[in-house]
């Protein structure tokens, strides 16, 4: 089993001493979780890829949350683990103890 903490929301004095070429944007977390039930790619490929294209990034968003009405997507944006290499038992067991949270 793999974790790894993906992202979550940081102060914005943080985000002011990123390189001036970096935009820091939970955006691409959304498009990048957006696409995990449809693309074969490892997720933190997706995210490495969102993130090297935040255009198409805010694109994908707002056609998934405005144009689909599939708000679940902007939760992402918010804190977020990736859990890799499990197996199917332990993804079931996951998912029915949720307390609060959302998982794609």
């Amino acid at each position: 089993m793999k974790i790894i903490l993906a992202g979550f929301n940081i102060d914005k004095n943080l985000i002011d001493k990123l390189p001036e070429d970096t935009i820091a944007t939970p955006e691409t977390i959304s498009a990048a979780y957006a696409r995990i039930s449809r693309d074969p790619r490892d997720v933190p490929e997706l995210r490495a890829e969102a993130r090297e294209q935040v255009k198409k990034a805010r694109r994908s968003n707002q056609a998934i949350v405005f144009g689909m009405s599939h708000h679940s997507v902007a939760e992402h944006a918010y804190f977020n683990f990736d859990i890799l290499q499990i197996s199917r038992l332990t993804l079931e067991e996951l998912e029915a103890r949720r307390i609060g949270a959302a998982y794609t």
